[in-house]
């Protein structure tokens, strides 16, 4: 296993353990869990999963000031999940360079080729032969 790959599947474990412990999205953090789960499985589609989930992520964190400007419903829900988090004292552009940086990061990861080659490409699931 790539280290690269190693390093994305411990953060993406801490995450998903860190929103099982308070309690919060509990389903994505199954579906995270999940996914880390079949990264170890070496299936390609893991691999396309795995980009999906970061192009979408990187688009969800650029577009979340905005949003956030938009719609002050959002932004009330947002200041009360941050203002129970141990980050509510850091400024909220600081929390979301952090967040594009550490996205970003996480685009490079899944697409480099050490990742890429990681995926079989056939994986046979046929029990009959």
């Amino acid at each position: 296993m790539p280290k690269r790959l190693l390093l994305l599947s411990i953060i993406y474990t801490v995450l998903a353990v860190v929103a099982l412990i308070y309690g919060v999205a509990v389903i994505p953090a199954l579906l995270l869990l999940m996914l880390v789960l079949s990264i170890f499985a070496r299936h390609q589609a893991t691999g396309w999963i795995l980009r999906g989930v970061a192009v979408f992520m990187l688009l969800g964190v650029s577009t979340m000031p905005y949003l956030l400007e938009q719609n002050p419903q959002l932004a009330s829900q947002w200041q009360q999940l941050v203002g129970a988090a141990a980050v509510a004292s850091m400024p909220s552009w600081l929390l979301f360079t952090l967040a594009l940086v550490l996205t970003m990061l996480q685009l490079w990861l899944v697409l480099t080729p050490k990742v890429s080659r990681w995926f079989q490409r056939r994986n046979n699931f046929n029990i009959m032969s």
